[in-house]
């Protein structure tokens, strides 16, 4: 008996950090058009690159981390007179 309820969801990381990448290189666009100040592009897409993936590293660790500590747990019995 597998239901859709007993499972844990499953934080959608990835779309997180695109989203957060989206919103960060806007911002920086942005701003370099309303205050007229230079950027480096590339060395800006660089960075928030490694950022990114700095955040799914981590978040895959974290996830990881959790999984472990689940599975190590005694599940609660099915009946709950028992």
């Amino acid at each position: 008996m597998n239901t859709d309820s007993t499972q844990p969801k499953k934080f959608p990381t990835g779309t997180l950090v695109f989203g957060l990448i989206l919103i960060v290189v806007a911002v920086a666009t942005l701003s370099r058009t309303i205050l007229n100040w230079s950027l480096d592009m590339p060395l800006f897409f660089i960075i928030v690159v490694a950022f990114a993936g700095l955040a799914m590293i981590v978040s895959g660790i974290a996830s990881a981390g959790k999984r472990r500590n689940r599975e190590s747990e005694i599940p609660a019995p099915a009946d709950p007179n028992l």
